[in-house]
Formats: C-alpha cells, structure tokens, sequence
C-alpha cells in the first residue's frame, strides 16, 4: 500500500494533536488499501491458521510406523510457508501494533513450524510433564496394537524417547521407527485455589513423563501437539530451554515415569525464578500487572512529546520540545534508547504476565500439564549474567528466551546429524549466526507489514551486529586469557557490563529507528490513563485511550473464509 504523505503535519501540525493526527493517517491509508483490495485485515481465526493449526493437525496423525505419512511433512510445511508468505504479503490492520505483530507471527509461524516438522521429530522424541490424581484411575496404561490393526493387538510395548529431541526413533525414512505406543488416559484437573500450596498438591497429585499418546483418541494426540506448540520456552517438556528452572531428564523416558520434581531450582543458573506456592505465584504475577500498566501509561504519555518517537527517523525537519532541544546528540541518543528499551521490556513482561494468570486460571483445564508452578519462570532472567559474559550474557541469559528453542534449532540439527562438532569454535560461530539470523529476519517482518514506510533491514542489521559484538568480546577475552584470570572478578565485572552496554548504546539506534518508523509507538498501551486523568499529558488529553481502531471488530468479507474478527 502508498504509504501516506506526511509532510503538511511534520511542518504544521503543533506536537500537542501530531500523535493523533499521524496514527489516523496511517490508518486511513490501510482502510483505502481495504477498500481497493490491495490489503487485507488481520483475521481471527484465519491468521492462525498456517502458523499454528496445520502443524497442530499434522502432528496430532502418528507417524511413527508411517514413513509415507511421515514425508508429507513437507506438504504440510509448504502450505504453512504459503499461508505465512500470502500474509506478510497483504495483511495489516489500522492498528499499529496490530499491523506490526501480523509480520511476526507470519514468520514466527514459519520457524515455529520449521522447528517442529523439519528440525526435530516430537513423535519420537518430545515428552510433557503432567500432572495426574495419586492413588486414582487417572493413569491407565492402555494395550495398543499395530497402527494397521492388521497384528499385535493387546500387546504391551514400552516407548522411550531420549532427552536431547533425537534418541527414540532412528530410521523413520526407512521404516525402521520402534514399536507400538502406550496411551494415557487422564482427568483434567482444574488449577487449586489460592489457599492451597505445593505441598498440598503434592500430596493428591503426582507428576509424570508422557511422551506423544500414539495410542490416544484424535483429540487426546491434538490436545497433546496443541500443547507443544503453544508451550513458551518450551516449559515443562524434556527439550525446554536450559536458562529455565526445569526437572532432570532420565536419559530415556517411558509413560508414566515419575518427574523428579524435587531436582527443580529455585533459581536457575542464568537466574530465572520459579514460585513454590499458588499464592506466591499469583501475587507476583498480579502486582507485575498493576506495576507494568502504570509504566506502559507513563511512557505512552511523555514518548509521544518526542517527535522522534511519533514521526520515526526518516521525516525531517519537525523541532524538538524545549526539554529535548538543548541536549547534547550522545545524551539525546541515550535518552531515547532508555525509554525504547523500557517500552520493550515493560511490553513483553506484561504481555506474559497476563498468559501466565490465563494459562494458569484457564488453559490447565484443557491442558493439565500447565498446573505445575514451575513452568511460570521468570519472563527474564538475571543481570548478573552480563557482569559475568557481557554481551553474550545480555542476549543469552538476561534477555527473555521466548524464541531462543527455535532459534537454535537448526544448528542444533546440523550438530546432531554430524555436521557440527559440538564445542568448536565453528559450532559455536555458526549456532550464533543462525539464531541472530532468524531473529533479524523476524523483526524485519514486522516492519514489513506496518503501513507506513519502513527500512526492514534496520532489524537485521542490528541482530548481525550483536553476532559481531560477541565475537569481538570474546575474541578478544581469549587473547588477553592470561590477564583477564589474573584481574580481581570486580574488575571483570566491569569490563564485561562496559562492553555489553557501550556497544548497544552504538548499535541499538538501528532496532530503536526501525520500531519507531513503524508507527508502534503511537499505538495507545492501557485503556485508562491515569497520568493524562492527573493532567501529565497535553492540555485536553482525555483519560479514555482507546477508539474505535484499537479493538478487535467484525469484518465481513466476500467470503466466509474472509469473515472473522478482526485485529
């Protein structure tokens, strides 16, 4: 779509309606690009469709003892990829965080799917913790015959799956997959009341290991794959993330094995925590929202009295406000970055605090995997993970590690098939460039999709950057090895948190210009503001935020297949 025109509000506009007046341009260009039907609407429940639903069908079909079944992974994966594509091409939507997160989830759908049908096996491999009634019916080992049901029916055989996501299951191309599967049939246990802690549980329910129910009915095995795909972070499966508090994994896992919940940390070593009691857990998780809502209200407030912020990078000529006008370019740099690193950060964490309540409070009635407590770690992990690795320790352990399963998956692919050998330099080179990769090119997608004109390969950019960054960093701790394990652990501390923060501080201004010409920054966060309701924000800003663009509606298209809710 032609994005619009800008310039008469860059010279005339007054900064108090600029905000306003820019997020309606933009999204009465996306309604005239509706209209002529070069743009289509993000659309509930089709949007889901390619990224989530075909993987989910997909794998809810055995495959173990079907190789010719198994090789249409790459049917499945096609249509995915051409759902994904057709969205990144032509949807959008008046909102702008709308607009922006139809680009991520396109892409997030790819890898996601990419993860789950190419990179790994999770028939074969992948087991969920779940939780099951002591002393009940609520865990029956069940006979299963041959897939045919031409033989074998009634016959018991154990299936294991090995930890790492490849042991069970070699030769699935040539038809040598294991055996038969036993099923598990369980209740579905709605999550305990506030006053009810762990130790508690503990004592009506146990925990177990339960790989892919080949066995199960339809809806048992799309309950299960539902489950893995929807899982962050992987939590509370035998290949989640290894910065997450997470059980030990036996080397092989039949159904039914006992989960050792007791070998959970507290903390994790890249310092995420998990809470031991129900009450605990929903506090936290409530104050984080009250907190971040307040945060989200006051950013939303005083970035959009920067022009920068409203505007992007590439219109110029608009005049900064008094209390910006008078800095240096270094310190108005580092202003800028603070409040887009806090407007990022306070994002995500609110937007998994809420899931943490809904999955909790909700999805553990459908999944009774997610009543388990330790699987709501953290959204972040701990600074000291820069003190201690600098700018490895930024991404790879203080960062949130929502993407970071699929990021790696395919060096970890490479390395499990032997082309990598783990712990070489090379490995190690090429998992960081595969996984800054696809986080590049994810954030370019959202920049695709926005209405107004953007630089995608700002996003990019910068990931590469940080690739770089980590090299340099330790290149240079490897060279100088004898001095650096000379020097007292404060001084290491601080050479590690200077570099880490100074090449950010050069480099971030390429993810901070790309987000800010996406119009995301005018997108109102909260519905009520309490800062403009006490008079912080432009003289006759109203309290209530939201119109008419910033909630979901119903859109009736030429077809039924085009009609939905849209976003």
């Amino acid at each position: 779509m032609e994005p619009p025109d800008l310039t008469p509000l860059v010279t005339k506009m007054p900064l108090q309606g600029l905000a306003y007046a820019v997020r309606t341009a933009y999204g009465d260009t996306f309604k005239l690009a509706l209209a002529r039907g070069v743009a289509k609407p993000l659309l509930l429940p089709w949007c889901l469709l390619g990224p989530f639903v075909v993987p989910a069908l997909w794998l809810a079909v055995p495959h173990r003892r079907r190789t010719w079944f198994y090789r249409t992974r790459w049917l499945a994966m096609a249509v995915v990829v051409w759902a994904n594509v057709y969205h990144l091409r032509y949807v959008s939507s008046a909102n702008m965080a709308c607009a922006y997160a139809a680009g991520l989830a396109s892409t997030w759908g790819t890898i996601l799917s990419l993860n789950l049908l190419v990179w790994t096996r999770p028939q074969f491999d992948a087991a969920r913790v779940r939780r099951v009634k002591k002393g009940g019916d609520d865990l029956v080992r069940v006979a299963s015959g041959d897939a045919d049901s031409s033989h074998g029916k009634g016959q018991l055989e154990d299936t294991r799956v090995g930890p790492t996501g490849y042991d069970g299951g070699k030769g699935v191309e040539n038809g040598n997959g294991n055996g038969t599967a036993i099923g598990l049939r369980t209740r579905k246990f709605p999550p305990k009341s506030l006053e009810q802690n762990t130790s508690q549980q503990d004592g009506e329910f146990e925990y177990i290991w339960e790989p892919y129910p080949e066995a199960g009915g339809f809806l048992e095995r799309l309950g299960w794959t539902t489950d893995l795909i929807l899982s962050f972070r992987g939590a509370g499966w035998n290949w989640s993330v290894s910065s997450l508090p997470r059980p030990q994994t036996p080397l092989q896992i039949t159904h039914g094995d006992k989960v050792d919940i007791v070998s959970i940390p507290a903390v994790s070593r890249s310092g995420y925590k998990r809470h031991h009691t129900t009450g605990e857990f929903i506090r936290d998780r409530l104050a984080k929202v009250v907190l971040l809502y307040l945060v989200l209200d006051f950013l939303s407030v005083y970035m959009v009295k920067d022009p920068y912020f409203i505007l992007g990078p590439d219109h110029k000529g608009y005049l900064l406000p008094p209390h910006l006008r008078n800095l240096p370019p270094w310190l108005l740099l580092a202003y800028r970055e603070v409040l887009c690193l806090a407007g990022v950060y306070s994002a995500i964490e609110a937007v998994f605090a809420v899931s943490d309540l809904v999955q909790y409070w909700l999805a553990s009635r459908f999944y009774p995997s997610r009543a388990a407590l330790f699987q709501f770690a953290s959204t972040f992990g701990s600074f000291e993970q820069v003190l201690d690795r600098g700018l490895a320790g930024w991404w790879g352990g203080l960062w949130h590690q929502t993407f970071r399963m699929q990021f790696s998956a395919p060096a970890t692919y490479l390395l499990r098939e032997g082309y990598l050998r783990r712990g070489t330099p090379l490995a190690s080179v090429v998992a960081g460039l595969v996984s800054f990769a696809q986080s590049g090119v994810l954030h370019a997608s959202g920049s695709l999709t926005s209405v107004p004109e953007t630089r995608p390969w700002r996003a990019p950019a910068f990931f590469f950057l940080q690739m770089v960054g980590i090299l340099i960093q330790g290149l240079t701790t490897w060279l100088l090895r004898g001095w650096v394990r000379e020097m007292p652990r404060a001084v290491r501390r601080t050479g590690n948190m200077a570099f880490a923060l100074i090449w950010l501080y050069f480099t971030a201004g390429l993810f901070m210009d790309d987000l800010s010409s996406t119009g995301l920054w005018t997108v109102e966060p909260v519905p009520v503001s309490l800062f403009r309701f006490l008079g912080f924000g432009f003289e006759g800003d109203h309290w209530w935020r939201w119109d008419r663009d910033h909630l979901p509606k119903v859109y009736v298209g030429e077809t039924w297949w085009r009609t939905g809710i849209a976003l």
